[in-house]
Formats: structure tokens, sequence, C-alpha cells
């Protein structure tokens, strides 16, 4: 366990740099009220800024309005929406030049490489080259919106002029000219973001290689769901693919921001509902960062004279991509979770034995494409990697180590094919109902994500959206042989056979990363899923009455008992009871976990009791066998390690236990964690509370320099949760207990009493750091408070108002 240490040079350094940096920032704040001339508009846009930096922006045309919210968007996130679009196409070096990355924060699979070689890897993944090639297929009217959107971005760079915000300047760069297919490379990016197909395969290739011939070990490592775990949607389907055993076929055919992350979403029906209207509630969980990955808006457009109705929406949208990605319009409301659905396959390819530029698929040899890959090094010139590809996709083995055995290793992933993700956002911002709302998310192509909705009418719903492979093998987390084509892909599951559900007798509907379908559904989805702690939870809050209020709901979101802290203690309890020893610390650790609610609050000792134990009981089961560094791989993605790691504590005769019993396993476990807990904070119990080792640093994206932290990094702060909460305290179950995954957003949404709505970010609106939206909301999130979006007319009369303009013609 980390100790704080003093940092004193760093904080005098930073003390000392402060007011420069406040200069510079403060020369580059947004313009609130005035007059602006925007290259590129045909008409005035006003502006009106509500509470907390929340702009209300009014066009005449969808053209102008998609350029103001890019001209917005830019004036408080260029920074954020710069670094996000170099982190994804693979051209951070040519700022930063050669340095190691915090491979800490990504993933193992990074650890000892440089920027150099992280680039490479995103040229090798290809998110920008997917990008592009969505572009390929996008109709006039979606590239024409993209446009505008850029042409925004790029009015408000112009008129920085030299005045761009502190990062530029003190970097000593200037921002390259956005282009439409930017606003697509972040989108691909979340497909990365939020799919934890690549890693786990990765992962798993690791793990088998450790554990050859330890076939029941390994088996027992596989990321699993319970039989009895719950599902979003009923058995409503005949099976027409007897789908077999996961992890019979594991082994049949021998796999910013790294692992998918989660999120809760549930709706009620009005006959649910305190208020008489459909209340629906969402709290995507992404990484903790400063700024805030999402932008609160309202945007409004007057209909053209070919639509029946304008354009309006409001809610949070994502800096460097148009629209509102999650709230609601005139008619509908939706949010959005991660489906975690299985969209990656790895292969291994047949080179030829005298010919390495050619690949067997079937009886056929194929060459090998390859180009370069120039990087740019800051300060050293350029290098030239070489990125190679088959017809599945990149051969990822190139980075790092390669495969195991030196193998040749391609990746295909749904991402990579052309797609009209943007299609759906503008058709979901734009429906008025449940049927136009499907409409639109049959052009969802990556990543899968699950869609729960209501309407003005009463009704409810969920959709699953997304491209789902369909494959005629058995399922595996290890690579299938390329040359074999019955390993393809069959194409893709059909939209209108994807799961949906619609007003559901029950009158509610939840989602929380957990299994989509039971195993009547005839494709497979995924076995990537969350434990269904969360959703255990949510499911028993839901019918813990009939009638909900806002303020429910809002207490719904901030609920800190772990059901999976209270399943493993009901798994050892008769260890526990049981335990022998002569220390009295121990004998009172062992009945403080007994008698646990399982509430995961700050001053929780038992909270900090349980951990500790976990992560004493996982290390103590698996680092003999895997070694410390593949213990931490196998621990970093996610949540996907405590199913496993449940099911073997469960298994008394479990091989893992061939070495020592499980009643000695825990105590052990236990000594070590009272041991472990008393160095850190004393003999008193009482002391070892929750919130001093589950923190929460927030930080800018420079603050991991470390003679700029004290700067640009607030916290630690205590932080209540764990990874398997309603109120999400993730951390990673293999290294240090700080919390950095949970809640990005919070709102509920009382639909058709729109401005009784409640939204909050983690942060704030603004990525300047002296601006007052830098992090105003920080305090509202932590106390479960929030915010309105909407303005009455009488408020929008007296607000703050900014008036865009075109600029005039010039005078002959």
């Amino acid at each position: 366990m980390e100790k704080p240490r003093s940092g004193f040079a760093a904080n005098l350094f930073s003390a000392l740099l402060r007011p420069f940096i406040r200069g510079l920032d403060k020369s580059s704040l947004p313009k609130y009220e005035g007059k602006l001339s925007i290259p590129g508009l045909t008409n005035k846009v006003s502006v009106f800024w509500g509470s907390h930096g929340v702009p209300h922006v009014f066009a005449t045309n969808e053209r102008d309005l998609f350029l103001a919210q890019g001209y917005l968007h830019a004036q408080e996130r260029l920074w954020q929406m710069d670094m996000s679009r170099r982190f994804l196409s693979g051209r951070l070096t040519e700022i930063f030049g050669s340095f190691a990355v915090p491979w800490k924060e990504l993933s193992s699979h990074f650890r000892g490489c440089d920027t150099i070689e992280f680039d490479y890897f995103m040229r090798l993944i290809g998110i920008r080259r997917a990008a592009l090639a969505s572009m390929e297929v996008l109709a006039d009217a979606d590239g024409q919106r993209l446009q505008a959107y850029s042409d925004g971005i790029n009015g408000y760079s112009e008129r920085c002029g030299k005045k761009l915000p502190w990062e530029f300047r003190v970097l000593r760069y200037q921002p390259e000219p956005w282009q439409p297919e930017d606003c697509l490379t972040i989108s691909k990016g979340f497909a990365l973001l939020l799919s934890p197909a690549l890693f786990t395969r990765l992962n798993m290739i690791a793990l088998a290689a450790k554990l050859e011939g330890q076939t029941e070990k390994l088996r027992s490592l596989c990321p699993s769901y319970p039989e009895n775990g719950p599902t979003i949607t009923r058995a409503m389907w005949d099976s027409t693919l007897e789908l077999r055993r996961f992890v019979s076929g594991t082994f049949a055919g021998s796999d910013g921001h790294p692992a998918g992350h989660g999120s809760n979403s549930w709706v009620v029906a009005p006959g649910r509902s305190a208020t008489g209207n459909p209340i629906l509630c969402n709290d995507p969980h992404l990484r903790m960062t400063l700024p805030s990955i999402w932008y609160l808006m309202h945007l409004k457009a007057e209909p053209h004279p070919s639509q029946l109705d304008g354009y309006e929406a409001w809610g949070a949208s994502i800096p460097g991509s148009p629209y509102i990605q999650i709230g609601h319009n005139r008619c509908i409301a939706w949010g959005i979770t991660a489906a975690l659905c299985d969209d990656v396959e790895i292969y291994r390819e047949k080179i030829h034995p005298l010919e390495p530029n050619r690949y067997l698929v079937g009886n056929e040899w194929l060459t090998i494409k390859n180009w370069d890959e120039q990087i740019r090094i800051r300060g050293k010139g350029d290098t030239n990697r070489v990125v190679r590809s088959t017809i599945h996709g990149p051969i990822i083995s190139d980075f790092g180590q390669g495969g195991p055995s030196g193998e040749t290793l391609s990746m295909r992933w749904t991402a990579h094919e052309p797609g009209q993700d943007s299609r759906c956002l503008y058709g979901i911002n734009r429906a008025r109902c449940w049927d136009e709302f499907l409409t639109s998310l049959s052009y969802q192509a990556a990543p899968t994500l699950n869609y729960v909705f209501a309407d003005q009418q009463g009704n409810i719903g969920y959709s699953l959206a997304g491209k789902i492979p369909i494959r005629s093998q058995v399922p595996s987390l290890l690579p299938l042989d390329g040359w074999n084509q019955k390993n393809e892909w069959k194409g893709y599951v059909a939209f209108d056979e994807l799961p949906r559900l619609y007003n559901p007798r029950e009158g509610a509907i939840a989602t929380a990363n957990h299994r989509i379908v039971n195993s009547s559904y005839p494709y497979y989805l995924s076995h990537f899923f969350e434990p269904p702690h969360r959703i255990h939870r949510i499911q028993e809050l839901l019918t813990s009455k009939e009638h909900f209020t806002i303020d429910e709901m809002a207490a719904m979101q901030m609920d800190l008992v772990s059901l999976h802290a209270k399943r493993c203690i009901d798994i050892l309890k008769l260890d526990l009871v049981q335990l022998k020893s002569d220390n009295p610390r121990l004998d009172d650790a062992a009945h403080r976990l007994l008698r646990w609610d399982g509430k995961c609050h700050e001053k929780s000792v038992e909270a900090t009791l349980f951990h500790v134990f976990y992560r004493r009981l996982m290390a103590n089961l698996f680092v003999p066998a895997l070694g410390q560094e593949l213990f931490e791989a196998y621990g970093e993605i996610f949540n996907q390690c405590l199913t496993p790691t449940d099911q073997i504590l469960g298994d008394p005769n479990s091989p893992w236990f061939s070495a020592q019993s499980r009643s000695e396993l825990v105590a052990k476990s236990l000594q070590e964690t009272c041991e472990e807990l008393t160095q850190a904070f004393g003999d008193n119990m009482a002391n070892w509370k929750w919130g001093r080792i589950h923190t929460l640093i927030l930080s800018h994206s420079l603050g991991r320099i470390k003679l700029l932290r004290p700067m640009l990094a607030t916290g630690p702060v205590s932080s209540p949760g764990d990874g398997t909460t309603i109120n999400m305290g993730f951390y990673r179950h293999s290294s240090s207990y700080q919390h950095t995954v949970g809640a990005s957003l919070r709102f509920i949404i009382d639909v058709g009493r729109w401005d009784q709505s409640r939204f909050v970010l983690l942060s704030g609106q603004s990525g300047h750091l002296f601006s007052p939206y830098y992090r105003d909301q920080t305090a509202l999130w932590r106390n479960g408070q929030s915010i309105r979006i909407h303005c009455s007319d009488n408020e929008m009369a007296s607000a703050p108002s900014l008036v865009l303009e075109p600029i005039p013609s010039a005078v002959p």
C-alpha cells in the first residue's frame, strides 16, 4: 500500500509557475457575451448561458446550428479534442517526443513501451483508417453536417490566433484544421474504449502460454457469467442454433483507453412513477478525467421546408463530435450502456515457408498487404514502421514481442468496417417515436450499445444496437486458424433479430452491462459481460416498491451496497466462522466481515477489510502460478476476473487449491490483510476507513508531469463504492485502490416534464484551468446533487448571451 510523498519541490515549482499558466489561460478564456463574426455562418446564431455554463443554442438552420456547436465545443475543449484525435490516430510522439507511456493507466500490454511504440500500436489497430473508410459511405447530408461542425471548430482556432489555450502555447504547437474524419475518429475511439474483447483475448493468450498443459486451471480463469444471472430480455426466441457451453469451446481452436467500462441505466413506466410519466436514468461509467468527457447543451434549429419539424435536443454531447449523445428531444428520451458484445476475433495466420509475404486462406496463398507509417518524433526526426494486414485485418503480433512462439496473429474487428454511426445519432436526436428510434439504431455499427427509451405517450423500451458477428464455430478466446475458412464470420445478425423489449409487463427495464439474453437466443453475443451484482441490486431496489419519485431515483444512483462483497463473504462464511487464531485482531476482522451489511461508504472499516482481503485472496491464489506481471494483467480488465475468482473460491475441490486448502488460503489472506492495514494505519482498527485507501484523483492530462501535478490535479480525496456498486467506485484489482472509473455523468429525465430533469458532470463544462466552470460540478457530483439544464423564457431573457454572426461581405 503506497504512502503519500511530500512533493515539496513539485509544490514549490507549481506555485511559482501558477501565475504564468494563469495568465496564459485567462487570455484564452471563452467569450460568453457580445457578438462574434464566424466564417461559414449564413444567419446569426443566439447562445444563452444557463447556470454552470450550459449553453442554449438557437439557429435558423441545422448547418449553422452544428457549426455553432463546433465553435462552442472548441472554445471550451480544444486541447482535449486535439489530444483525443492524436491519441486515437497514433500521433502523440510528434508533440511530446519519446518517453515511457503510463502503462498502469492503460494496460499491462504497454509495459515498457515508449510513445513511439504506442503510436505504432494505434496506427496498427487502425482507428483512423476505419474513420476514413466510413467517410466513403456517408450520405451527403451526413458529411455536410460533419463539415459544418468542423468549420465551427476551425473558426474558433482561426479567431484565437496566437491566444490558443495555454497547453498549445506551453508545448509550442498549433492544432491542425479539424476535418470531418476527425469526428469519426472520436466515434471509432469509443468502439475501442467500450469493448473488452481485444485485451481480454490478449490476456487469455498469455495465460494459455503460462498454464500450458493445465487445462482445468486455464478454463477456470475464462470470463463467464453465472447461468442463473439476470438478463435484460425475456426468452422470446426459439433456438435455431445450439450454443454449446463456452468453456468447452474455448480451446477448440488450439482471444484514452483499453478495457470495456460499465454504466447503469433504467427506465420505469408511468404506472411505476410518482410523477405519472416515465422516468429514465443513466450514469455512464468511464475514466475519471479532467475535463469531463461530456459537455451539456441545448440545441435548436428551425425546420427546413422539407421537414415536418425542426431539430431540438437537450443533454450530453462529446466534444469532437456533433449532436447530443444522450438526453432527450421534445418527444423521446434515451440512455446508453456498453453492451460488451464480442466484436473481435484473433486469427493465427499460416505464413508461406519460402515467401514470408504470403499467407494461406483455404487452398490459396494470398499476399500480405503492407505499408509504411511515418511517425514524427519531436526533436528527433522521423521513424518508419511497417503495418501489415491480411483479409482478417492488421497483424497485431507485429507490436511488442509478437505472438506466442513467433506466431503471426491478425485481428478482425467490427469497427474496422465502414459504418454510418453518425447517421444513427442524428436520427435518434430527431426521432419522435419508438419506430423512428429503432430505424435510427439500425445504423449503429460499433461499439455495441444497450439503449433504453421512453416517450411522452408513456411507452418504454430497450434495444441492442451494433454489429454482432455470426460465428459458425464455437466461440473461442484463443486464436483461430486463419487458413480454415470454417472460422470466418458468416455476416452479422440482422438488426430485427437483435434483442429488444417494448412496454414489458413489469413496467421497468434496467441495464448494467450484464448478460443480455439467456441461452435460448439463437446467436452468440458475448461472454465478456459484467458480473450480475449491480443489476441484482438495481432490480432489488426497483422491486422494493411500486412507485418512485425523482428523489428516490437519485438515491438509487448513489447506492453503495456491494452484493459482490456479500456473496463472497457468504461463500467463505464457514471458513471465517471456523477460523482458528491466537490473534484477537484476526478474530475481530472475521467477525466484522460476517456482520457487515455490504455498504461501501467512506468511513466503513469493513469495506476496507473486505477489499484488501479479497485482493490478498486473489494474489495468494494466482501469483504463485501466474507470476506478478501476468496476475496484474488478469486483474486489469475491469471486473471480468471477479466471477471466475468467486467460482474458484466456491469450489473447495478446484485445482487451484492443490497446494493449500481454501481454509488455509482464507486464514493466510486475512492475516496478511491485518498486517498490511496495521502497518499503514496503526493498531486501532477504527482508523482503517475505506476512504483512506479508496481515493479519487482528478487530473488534467498534463498532470502526469510531476512538477505540474500540484497545480493540475485535485486529490486524493476519499471516495465511496467499489467496482460492483451502483455508485461505481472501480479500482484495478491487482494494483492500487485508486478510484479510476465511475459515473462520468448522471442524469434523470422526467419524460414530458422536461424542465424537471436533472444532470450533473463529474467536473464541469470547461477545459480551461482557471474557468469558473472547470470543476464547479464536482462537489454536486460527490454529494448526489444535480443541476437543471432547462431555462424558462424569463430566465433566458436575463441570461448572458452571445451572438454568432456571419462575416459581413467585403465592400467592393
